[in-house]
């Protein structure tokens, strides 16, 4: 028996509400994000450089763009791959739609959350059981796991990083960051768990106790389901996956050296000298930043991290338009796309039955 077995057959509805809310939280948050970071580049970038701009490549610019939308391919190939492995027959359009989520997701909400949630919604929507769902969303973030736990200690070798001063203080905020959202997360912890406690004690009363303990009982079984759900799509990735997972991990390389390589397409752009294995590696170390901050799309905080690590590698009078550009690049301009494009793919209903 697959996973996809005993799924209900009915086709969801998925058209209309995310696609309109996509494109107008893109019309709304975007605009403000290239105005601020055109700002920051006429007050950070040298005069002289910002009068011969007409003067430089600009096809590394397209260039850039093109490596940041490399993801869509991969990302749409990587869940085609495991929702056909698990006989879930959603049509590639769709596939490519949750691939585009992710990255409209990214803009309303921080990086650490991202728009995982919103494929997850999607795949549920198209039948996929919870717990299959939840581990079609999380086997992306193992693969990307396994890469890095590759290509990271072979980068810093490489490059001889961690010589850099710009390295070990990164290294250095990150520790206290990975401390503080830790110590966060267990005072919230804590504090749930004890109220949730006093609640079903009864100490906030007899209804709001009944109610308590009906919504614990729905989450426990929904939770049981989604667990043994999740357990069986591992196992059978286990005993008959290995030749796909092989392909994916390809798919994962890729995705990830184009979307760190759009640095290297800004400073050629710029025409400076740089190091590529050097400047991608520094590229994780600027993303990595970037989730700690809670802003949506780590907006505003990502600038400062990228010329954080940036500033001592570019020539004074760059690193101004470097940063928008990489910004523009990996985000806003992507993120724009990414909702139009969802907008306009989105199934339109049959007038005549009102069907999708």
């Amino acid at each position: 028996m697959t996973v996809a077995a005993g799924t209900a057959g009915r086709r969801p509805d998925v058209r209309g509400t995310t696609g309109r809310s996509a494109f107008r939280m893109a019309l709304l948050l975007l605009p403000i994000g290239v105005l601020g970071n055109v700002a920051y580049t006429l007050l950070a970038t040298d005069r002289a450089l910002l009068r011969s701009l007409s003067e430089l490549p600009r096809g590394y610019l397209i260039g850039a763009l093109a490596l940041t939308l490399v993801p869509w391919l991969t990302g749409t190939l990587r869940l085609l791959i495991w929702t056909r492995f698990l006989e879930y027959a959603i049509p590639l359009r769709e596939l490519f739609r949750m691939t585009l989520i992710v990255d409209i997701g990214a803009a309303a909400s921080p990086t650490a959350i991202g728009g995982e949630a919103f494929k997850w919604g999607m795949l549920m929507r198209h039948g996929v059981r919870p717990g299959a769902a939840a581990s079609i969303a999380i086997v992306p973030k193992l693969e990307d796991g396994m890469f890095f736990l590759v290509a990271l200690p072979a980068a810093v070798v490489w490059t001889g990083a961690w010589r850099l001063p710009v390295v070990a203080s990164s290294a250095r905020l990150l520790g206290d960051n990975v401390l503080a959202v830790a110590a966060i997360a267990c005072a919230v912890g804590l504090l749930s768990r004890g109220a949730v406690r006093l609640v079903l004690r009864g100490h906030a009363g007899a209804r709001l106790r009944r109610r308590a303990f009906r919504l614990c009982a729905r989450s426990r079984r929904r939770l049981q389901r989604a667990w043994s759900d999740g357990t069986r799509v591992f196992a059978l990735i286990a005993r008959r996956g290995k030749a796909r997972l092989a392909l994916t991990l390809s798919l994962t390389t890729l995705h990830w050296l184009a979307r760190y390589g759009v640095v290297c397409m800004v400073a050629l752009f710029l025409r400076v000298p740089f190091d590529p294995v050097l400047f991608w590696l520094l590229q994780w170390v600027v993303f990595t930043i970037m989730s700690f901050i809670p802003t949506p799309g780590a907006a505003g905080g990502a600038e400062i991290a990228f010329t954080a690590v940036y500033a001592t590698l570019l020539p004074a009078g760059v690193i101004g338009i470097a940063t928008a550009a990489w910004r523009l690049s990996t985000f806003y301009v992507p993120v724009a796309l990414a909702a139009l494009v969802f907008t306009l793919t989105a199934r339109r209903p049959d007038l005549r039955t009102g069907a999708p």
